[in-house]
């Protein structure tokens, strides 16, 4: 199990800073054919926008991962260890919930498209798959959110910095 956990971080990561990198190549490419050769890309602009989806979507779950998503925790620090316990528990709870309706209705939302065959305007690219990234995303944050709910039930917990860990 822990070779499959290990094997989806890098993955995600890896991902991700394939994104950002073609993201930052296809945006200076299409800056220097405007401003040297007076032409740029059509679809440059549509492309990065697409790809900040898939990023923002997977580096969310990469933030799951290492407990570092935005949260009040001013209420579970002043309060007893069985309380902020059972404080996170629900925290962790409510944030597979939403993440449950992400998949949900994601793929509600990716099916129709596909079933309508829905384009992208410069792209051309099926909409479909730019889509996938909110199930995917939001499986892949669920997950990760339930590994948090478990470790805490069962007292494993680790910090936020060890949590950062791959490997």
């Amino acid at each position: 199990m822990r070779k499959l956990d290990l094997l989806i971080s890098r993955a995600e990561e890896g991902l991700v800073g394939l994104l950002i990198l073609s993201a930052s190549l296809v945006l200076f490419a299409n800056v220097i054919a405007r401003y040297v050769f007076n032409d740029g890309f059509s679809w440059a602009e549509e492309l990065v926008r697409y790809q900040i989806v898939w990023m923002v979507m997977l580096g969310a779950s990469v933030a799951a991962r290492q407990g570092i998503h935005i949260g009040v925790d001013i209420l579970r620090r002043f309060t007893p260890p069985t309380i902020a316990k059972v404080i996170e528990l629900l925290v962790h709870g409510i944030s597979v919930g939403f993440c449950l309706f992400l998949v949900v209705y994601g793929v509600q939302l990716t099916e129709q498209t596909h079933r309508f065959g829905q384009l992208s305007s410069a792209l051309q690219a099926p909409m479909w798959v730019i889509q996938l990234a909110i199930p995917v995303g939001g499986l892949l944050m669920g997950i990760r959110f339930a590994q948090h709910f478990f470790r805490t039930l069962l007292g494993r917990e680790q910090s936020s910095a060890q949590l950062g860990q791959v490997g």
